[in-house]
């Protein structure tokens, strides 16, 4: 099989902890559980555990294989065609559960990017009919591991489904109370400092700029977060836009840096008077050259600071900035969280274990 075998027993512990703690799903709510080939076990367990709460599920399927006939056969048209039955589904919907799809990842993100805009056309229609219908939900990185993608990652396909299995598990009101007063600080504060025995020191600057956190719960109806109405799984993540003129100083990191078919390791941001003036990677550097190339006017400046909360973690895949006392700093792009900078780029570095001072103080993480 393409992904791990997950006993039953940890599927339905896993459905459980998120259709109650995390979407607070309700006797008699409707919820849809979309599934893939790889996924269709815990669509399976989800349903089950719905129905245990009263709820009224139903599991729509899609192939992977079909799905690359179709791909194979120039049929993208039809894959991105506006679903409107699924949208009328929708509307008569609460809550629902979404895990990534197709399952091969590698090949997808080798597609020409007019292909995969065809493939996914459908993609807006769906949010729209989504947040009309005041939908809640979730998106499950379950749906992530696949062999040909842990292939490309380098690491142990079962080791990286455990880590999620038990980061999704994380108590939602648990990441609430690690989050408040470091947010607290963050919009309080002027000036940031990171600082790590592995190199980093580097100054960077705060805006009063409000902070997003992600707890694990969906946030229905704010239309400054217009896609916050699916939350993502495992959750445990706090972000703020930084001040895009003030940078002095060098992160080290000592987290890779995953993306859609392989990562970047060993890297070294350094800046000076608010730009990055050098960002170089033991490995992996085309990964970051090759989009900051056609970036645009602010992909040297700074973008956005994250800290993550989510204890189970360590250097997981597509999660990396999620794990507990991880410090991620990234240039480019932060217009979605309230900043400046309309860059199209986004690079980051993330120091896990690094000291963070706001304007002297010490910021436990």
């Amino acid at each position: 099989m393409s992904a791990p075998q997950v006993s039953a027993a940890t599927r339905s512990k896993v459905a459980r902890s998120v259709l109650s703690r995390n979407l607070r799903l309700r006797p008699g709510e409707r919820i849809i559980v979309e599934a893939w080939t790889h996924t269709l076990p815990w669509a399976v367990a989800f349903a089950r555990e719905a129905r245990r709460m009263g709820a009224y599920p139903i599991v729509p399927y899609e192939d992977e294989e079909a799905f690359w006939d179709l791909v194979d056969d120039g049929k993208l048209d039809v894959l991105g065609a506006k679903a409107r039955h699924e949208w009328a589904a929708l509307a008569q919907t609460n809550a629902y559960i979404h895990f990534w799809g197709p399952g091969d990842r590698v090949r997808l993100d080798r597609m020409p990017s007019e292909e995969r805009d065809r493939a996914f056309a459908f993609n807006m229609g769906w949010y729209e009919a989504a947040r009309k219908a005041g939908l809640r939900g979730a998106r499950m990185e379950l749906g992530r591991p696949y062999s040909t993608l842990a292939r490309a990652y380098g690491v142990d396909l079962g080791k990286w489904t455990d880590q999620l299995v038990q980061a999704t598990l994380v108590d939602p009101n648990d990441l609430q109370r690690a989050a408040t007063p470091i947010v607290r600080a963050l919009e309080r504060g002027r000036r940031l400092r990171i600082r790590s025995p592995r190199g980093t020191d580097l100054t960077l600057g705060l805006a009063h700029r409000p902070a997003t956190t992600s707890i694990g719960r969906p946030k229905v109806g704010d239309p400054r977060r217009p896609f916050d109405f699916l939350t993502n799984l495992p959750a445990g993540l706090i972000r703020v836009a930084l001040d895009e003129s003030v940078a002095e100083g060098t992160i080290v990191a000592n987290r890779d840096c995953y993306y859609d078919s392989g990562r970047a390791a060993g890297g070294v941001f350094r800046f000076r008077s608010g730009k990055l003036v050098s960002a170089e990677f033991d490995r992996g550097q085309p990964f970051f050259d090759r989009p900051y190339r056609t970036g645009g006017k602010g992909r040297d400046r700074p973008g956005l600071l994250g800290i993550g909360l989510n204890p189970k973690l360590k250097d997981t895949p597509q999660v990396e900035d999620l794990e507990r006392g991880a410090v991620m700093v990234s240039v480019g792009t932060n217009t979605f969280f309230g900043g400046k900078n309309a860059s199209s780029f986004f690079g980051f570095a993330i120091d896990a274990g690094a000291t963070v001072e706001i304007d002297g103080r010490t910021i436990h993480l």
